[in-house]
């Protein structure tokens, strides 16, 4: 059950900015959820990685926003973003060091506060400036608006667009920054005509690829617990994409693949791992999988994933071509 849900209430009517707000209340009902939980350091790595990614892509669509409708105080709130940033990175931080070190009701009062002081009481405040110039929020969403120095990583010399998990689907079209031109290199990806079937028996991971997924723009998400229930719905037909855990009770990862290529599904499989073990990429490869998505899940990693695999279906791609997280298991 959820902790707090999207009301009217909590609406600025910015169409983008409200996408990307009901993200961070997609992310607190996680930490809610998993708290007290097996799952939950894992989760919680998941949720912070998203938190890191929000930062980077939501603020500066924020900024951008506020700039183009000449909000006087825009100084003052790119102030109020540095410090949310600075403590998310600060979390992640200690996250990284120790991820027993974090606890779910710790990200959990963060972004309630997050909520309540930054969005409620701040964001509000450009709301008129912003529905008084309705270019402004074109400006700020349009791809050629972003600057090098929006995105560190691009900075770095990666190839990879951010992104962020703004949930599309309930409350506003997925949002066209989000819903293509992904991926590495020169691949984009139509996240806009994907169908995909998530098989996975932990309901706090199902819950963030669903979120990413629908961020992203996928029209339909499937979800199942088990490899059985997932060799089920292919049976009615297979989807576009497949994305399946290794580790399950019952059936494992492995398992489900070779009786789904055995049934003859040809749709690009991303394998979802936590774990590090010599040659598992070598046997994954032999049972159909075309790529890996390693815990804890993010936005940009699943993006890379879907991508590869997209990439090794391709007619006429070198078998083997890619590989798991370095070069080897993932």
């Amino acid at each position: 059950m959820a902790y707090l849900n999207w009301t009217t209430d909590l609406e600025t009517g910015i169409a983008f900015v409200d996408r990307d707000h009901k993200m961070l209340v997609a992310l607190l009902n996680q930490a809610y959820d998993c708290i007290g939980a097996p799952e939950e350091p894992a989760t919680l790595g998941s949720v912070l990685s998203a938190l890191v990614e929000y930062t980077e892509f939501h603020f500066a669509r924020e900024e951008r926003l506020m700039e183009a409708a000449r909000y006087p105080h825009l100084a003052g709130h790119k102030d109020m973003h540095r410090g949310l940033t600075d403590r998310v990175h600060a979390l992640r931080g200690r996250y990284l060091e120790d991820p027993r070190a974090v606890h779910a009701q710790e990200v959990m009062d963060f972004l309630r506060g997050w909520l309540i002081d930054h969005i409620l009481k701040q964001d509000f405040r450009f709301r008129a400036a912003v529905i008084a110039a309705p270019e402004a929020a074109r400006m700020a969403v349009s791809p050629e608006a972003e600057t090098e120095d929006d995105v560190p990583e691009r900075r770095a010399g990666a190839t990879l667009t951010p992104t962020t998990v703004t949930p599309g689907g309930d409350g506003g079209a997925p949002d066209p920054a989000l819903a293509s031109g992904f991926g590495g290199g020169s691949m984009a990806l139509d996240f806009g005509t994907l169908s995909v079937l998530v098989v996975d028996d932990n309901p706090n991971f199902q819950v963030i690829l669903r979120t990413i997924l629908k961020g992203l723009g996928c029209p339909s998400v499937m979800l199942v617990d088990s490899g059985f229930r997932g060799l089920d719905v292919l049976e009615a037909g297979a989807p576009g994409l497949i994305l399946v855990d290794w580790r399950m009770d019952g059936m494992d990862g492995l398992a489900f693949v070779r009786r789904a290529r055995d049934m003859g599904v040809a749709a690009p499989i991303v394998m979802i791992s936590g774990y590090g073990e010599p040659g598992f990429a070598v046997v994954a490869r032999e049972a159909g999988v075309d790529a890996f998505l390693e815990k804890p899940i993010t936005a940009r990693g699943l993006i890379k994933a879907v991508a590869d695999a997209i990439r090794e279906r391709r007619p006429g791609s070198a078998a083997g071509a890619l590989t798991g997280p370095d070069g080897g298991a993932p």
